[in-house]
């Protein structure tokens, strides 16, 4: 009788200890969701709101788009309803083999707008659509800085999704490191935003990132910026090229350590 009262006891004593480990571990589940939820948010950032003030400046002197009531064509609101037509202006571009700046820059703002609705944005639908070789090729078009912009623009929304390996597959990387080098500042800060996160997605992305050799003209932007936001997108594009499980090798690394000390 003794011995099970005893047992009892010992059941009882043993359930409590694990309903406490039970609550124990789930804080500790909850608190590694909830940090792993801020990690995800600090290594990828959506895309900006607004243009930079230059891209815009520059942007309203060369378009001829009519301004009415202090609004002009360039604030129509583009959905995935949109996509077809805006194919299709891509195919008669291509066949004509005239690269429209104007329209290619109108084009590559209406993807970007489509992709830049808050929640669940239409990426999937971008990307059936086909566009994304032409945003690529976009990039290339070094006399127009515009078209640049838009386009490395539209990339970034994508790359902040779950999509991003899209844009490495289909060849993104070597032009958007190109474009760290521009002769424009707002298209450099739109192509780091862009590889940050591409970096910012996988310890595997950030090592194509940082064999495609990103690291020395991200460093030169950062080292002499145009401006406090080219800086602070560079620094944090940084932050992605060095962090991660495994860690990346030093060598692809170590000329980061003099701009940060």
């Amino acid at each position: 009788m003794i011995n099970n009262n005893r047992d009892d006891r010992r059941s009882q004593f043993k359930k409590g200890i694990d309903a406490d480990e039970s609550r124990r571990r789930r804080t500790e589940t909850t608190i590694s969701l909830r940090k792993s939820k801020k990690d995800e948010g600090i290594a990828k950032r959506r895309a900006r709101v607004m243009a930079p003030a230059t891209m815009m400046a520059n942007d309203i002197s060369s378009s001829s788009a009519p301004v009415v009531y202090g609004h002009s064509k360039r604030d129509k609101v583009f959905t995935t309803q949109d996509i077809p037509s805006l194919m299709e202006q891509l195919h008669e571009i291509q066949q004509s083999g005239v690269m429209d700046g104007d329209k290619l820059k109108s084009i590559a703002q209406a993807f970007r707008k489509i992709m830049s609705v808050e929640n669940n944005p239409p990426v999937h639908e971008v990307l059936n659509s086909g566009a994304l070789p032409y945003l690529i090729n976009m990039l290339s078009l070094t006399d127009k800085p515009l078209v640049q912009f838009e386009a490395a623009w539209a990339l970034t929304n994508i790359a902040s999704t779950d999509q991003t390996a899209a844009i490495v597959d289909a060849g993104a990387i070597p032009a958007l490191v190109q474009l760290l080098t521009s002769a424009s500042a707002d298209v450099r800060e739109q192509s780091a935003w862009c590889l940050g996160n591409i970096a910012g997605d996988s310890t595997a992305l950030r090592d194509v990132v940082l064999a495609a050799n990103a690291m020395q003209p991200l460093i030169l932007n950062i080292i002499k910026p145009e401006s406090t936001s080219l800086f602070s997108n560079c620094v944090w594009a940084l932050s992605n090229f060095c962090r991660g499980k495994p860690q990346p090798a030093i060598s692809q690394v170590e000329s980061a350590i003099p701009a940060i000390v």
